[in-house]
C-alpha cells in the first residue's frame, strides 16, 4: 500500500508542475510575444496545451482526493488544524478550475475567432492575462496550503 501512496503523491507533484509550468510558460514568454503581434503563435499553442493542461489538473485533483484519504482518521485531522486548511484549500481548488475554464473555453475562444474575423485580439489577450494571473496567484496560495497540511 505504501507503495501506491508515494506514486500518488508523485503523480500529484508532477502534475503539478506540468499543469502550471504550461500557465507560466504561456503568460510569461508567449503572452509578451503575442502582444507584439505573435497573437495566432500564442492561441496555436494554447491550444495545443489544452488537453496536456486539463489531464495534468484532473491527475492532481484525483490524487489530492485519494491524498487526503491517507491523512488519518477524522478526529486527528481535524484537531491538527489539517481540516480547515484542507476546506480552504478545496475552496480554491473550485475557484482555480472555474477560473482556468473560463481562460481555455472563454477567452481563448474569443482570441480563435478574433483572429478569424481578422478582429482586433488584444481584448481577448488582456483578459488572458488577467486571469493568468489570477490562476498563478491560487496556485501559489493552494500550494502553500498543501504544504501546511503536509506539515500538520
Amino acid at each position: 500500500m505504501k507503495i501506491v501512496t508515494l506514486l500518488a503523491l508523485w503523480v500529484h507533484l508532477l502534475g503539478m508542475v506540468i499543469w502550471l509550468g504550461g500557465v507560466l510558460y504561456q503568460a510569461h514568454i508567449l503572452l509578451p510575444m503575442a502582444r507584439r503581434g505573435g497573437a495566432s503563435t500564442f492561441a496555436d499553442a494554447a491550444r495545443r496545451q489544452r488537453p496536456i493542461g486539463w489531464t495534468a489538473l484532473g491527475l492532481v485533483v484525483l490524487t489530492g482526493l485519494y491524498n487526503v484519504t491517507r491523512l488519518g482518521p477524522l478526529d486527528r485531522v481535524m484537531q491538527s488544524g489539517a481540516g480547515l486548511l484542507l476546506a480552504g484549500k478545496l475552496i480554491l481548488v473550485l475557484l482555480l478550475i472555474a477560473v482556468a475554464a473560463q481562460r481555455d473555453f472563454t477567452h481563448l475562444v474569443r482570441l480563435h475567432i478574433a483572429l478569424a474575423t481578422n478582429e482586433d485580439p488584444a481584448p481577448a489577450l488582456r483578459a488572458i492575462a488577467w486571469l493568468d494571473r489570477i490562476t498563478i496567484l491560487l496556485a501559489l496560495v493552494i500550494i502553500y496550503l498543501g504544504l501546511a497540511v503536509s506539515r500538520s
